[in-house]
């Protein structure tokens, strides 16, 4: 028996079922790692704000988004439209339409998550101004998704018809519907990402400490990418075979890298202290081995010879082959006034560093 249902060996050998599973299920994984990595962080350290049940709700509907669409394979996703089963069609349908504001509202969460810490970043600050257009951008954002879902609820009169395509009835055209729907969304990516570069240019760091941070905010304009390549989906699904897999695949992708993204802010000054620690204790355990070395090949040079303790001045401690002479009592009691000019001192140098 094959993965999906009511197909023939050969309809089932077809379908990318493997794939979708596939990368559905590592996207989580690492999804769901780097958020809960990002929220153990936050309360061991200040405790959880709004900002990080955000990203738990965006987490959540994430993971709820790719279950869903590995449910779907079952009923015919990974098949061009003419090879799926037909007695698949109304199960198909119900689990896409109720997946689809799910990825709606999900999206703009990890939207919602990023713009709330750009608020605290600066909480207390004189960029008022700033904090007036993340406000406003919020607002647009939450209206403009929350409006997708309820389109993508309501396609079609009467409503069941979205999930139940043999009844009579009208739903919205997808061509224009979708455009809309991914204007939406790449709007709002773009303006997410791009809203704390200004900010952070004036930021007064040093340059690869500005260009890092930078770095990781554009790093949220690859779900932008995603975005453009799932509405490129479109055409295929209106004039072509009608397989919807890769509309699917780039929609997890973006949701998933993008509560990934959202937490990198989090977790990046983390992964840099480790590195920094790591290449710091290296350097010194090879400095180590090295002035080891030096220092062996120095005493194999030159060899101590004991010091009697009736050379009351100009005396030092010495240790030849592991004993003591007896004299080492001799550079306690030696001050500084009768030091002679060759005596051995101990000098300690401290450093504080401050980060």
């Amino acid at each position: 028996m094959g993965w999906v249902d009511n197909a023939s060996p050969e309809v089932d050998a077809l379908s990318e079922w493997p794939k979708i599973i596939a990368i559905c299920t590592v996207l989580s994984v690492f999804s769901i790692a780097t958020v809960c990595t990002r929220l153990w962080i936050r309360h061991k350290n200040h405790g959880l704000a709004a900002d990080d049940w955000m990203a738990i709700l965006s987490m959540v509907f994430a993971l709820i988004y790719s279950i869903m669409c590995i449910a779907q394979t079952k009923f015919g996703l990974g098949l061009p439209l003419a090879e799926r089963p037909k007695a698949n069609l109304i199960p198909y349908t119900r689990v896409n339409y109720a997946g689809r504001p799910i990825y709606q509202l999900g999206i703009s969460f990890f939207k919602v998550a990023l713009l709330i810490s750009y608020l605290r970043l600066f909480k207390g600050t004189s960029h008022v101004v700033y904090r007036r257009v993340v406000w406003v951008s919020m607002a647009a954002i939450v209206a403009g998704h929350l409006g997708c879902a309820l389109t993508l609820i309501l396609a079609c009169t009467p409503v069941h018809k979205s999930w139940d395509p043999l009844v009579a009835g009208t739903c919205l055209a997808p061509g224009p519907s979708f455009t809309a729907y991914a204007i939406v969304t790449i709007v709002s990516d773009v303006v997410v990402a791009v809203i704390p570069i200004p900010v952070l240019l004036k930021l007064k760091i040093n340059v690869g400490k500005k260009v890092g941070l930078i770095f990781i905010f554009v790093l949220g304009l690859f779900t932008t990418l995603c975005s453009v390549f799932r509405y490129l989906q479109i055409d295929r699904i209106q004039y072509g075979d009608g397989n919807s897999t890769m509309l699917i695949l780039w929609g997890v992708i973006e949701f998933n890298v993008g509560n990934m993204v959202s937490s990198m802010p989090f977790l990046a000054p983390i992964f840099l202290r480790k590195a920094k620690e790591y290449t710091t204790k290296y350097s010194a355990s090879g400095n180590a081995y090295g002035s080891g070395a030096r220092n062996k090949k120095a005493s194999d040079a030159y060899k101590l010879s004991s010091v009697s303790s009736s050379q009351r001045k100009g005396t030092f401690a010495t240790v030849v082959q592991g004993q003591s002479t007896g004299s080492e009592e001799n550079i306690l009691k030696i001050s500084q006034e009768t030091a002679p000019e060759n005596t051995i001192m101990k000098s300690v140098t401290y450093s504080v560093r401050v980060e």
